[in-house]
């Protein structure tokens, strides 16, 4: 079960090739976490390895160290990804996006900061998160259960489990709907204590509405920074010349959307 599980985890999480300085991809199994004086920084994909990095660079840093975090990471888990936005909205850094903050970076980490600052050629993406699932099935007006049995039904015909024999498709199922649901939850639990008014920013292009404008690497939907303000996202900066929307990175990886292209 645990192959079916990681397509479907790919399925989910398909992200942008975002690259550090030193050329390596962000989305490391083994992120880059480390402390630089009062500078958090988290370089690679949010997954258990980086959540427990996290934690152990922070145990070794007194209260009150960091006031800035330095993030590049195209996403990854979303269960790790939101106890990272915890510990994030605990600390309350002044996030710098270095080359892209995507997915759940940008579902949980970066909403969680005190402020948002994006370097210039970076980008703040989004695709959806696990409350997208359960809107999608809704649109397609089916259940949960068989929107997941959908996505995975492509793969899941040679997936075989730790004994070697073809995987139980309705227990596989039954343990990805109980997790989605949970991981909605602690989504919403999430939002909440960041004191956001909703996760309208991270579902507003879930669907197949904007499929036809997608086009090249194109992977997911960003705002202007006034628009960002009005989805609740704390304060945004761009340090690039020009409209942030019109930079290269934007437009290469997004399009744009506005709050009036939302819908719950």
């Amino acid at each position: 079960m645990r192959q079916l599980t990681a397509m479907f985890a790919t399925a989910c999480l398909a992200s942008p090739v975002l690259a550090d300085a030193g050329g390596k991809p962000s989305a490391n199994p083994m992120p880059d976490v480390r402390v630089e004086g009062d500078t958090l920084i988290y370089i690679g994909g949010t997954n258990d390895n980086g959540l427990q990095a996290l934690k152990a660079v922070l145990a070794k840093v007194p209260d009150g160290q960091i006031t800035k975090m330095l993030v590049n990471s195209g996403g990854g888990d979303t269960k790790a990804a939101i106890q990272i936005g915890f510990i994030i909205a605990d600390l309350k850094p002044h996030l710098t996006i270095d080359t892209g903050c995507f997915s759940s970076c940008a579902n949980f980490i970066a909403p969680a900061a005190a402020t948002i600052a994006i370097r210039e050629n970076a980008f703040l993406g989004w695709h959806g998160n696990d409350r997208g699932f359960a809107m999608t099935a809704a649109e397609e007006g089916v259940t949960l259960r068989e929107h997941l049995r959908a996505m995975v039904s492509p793969q899941a015909s040679d997936a075989v489990g730790p004994d070697g024999k073809p995987v139980d498709m309705e227990a596989f199922l039954d343990e990805a709907v109980s997790a989605t649901e949970a991981r909605m939850a602690e989504e919403a639990a999430l939002y909440a204590r960041i004191g956001l008014p909703n996760d309208t920013f991270a579902v507003c292009g879930v669907g197949s509405r904007f499929d036809n404008r997608l086009s090249g690497d194109q992977r997911g939907w960003g705002f202007s920074l006034d628009d960002m303000a009005r989805l609740g996202l704390p304060p945004v900066r761009y340090e690039g010349a020009g409209r942030y929307e019109d930079s290269p990175a934007f437009r290469r990886w997004l399009i744009v959307l506005t709050p009036e292209d939302c819908r719950e």
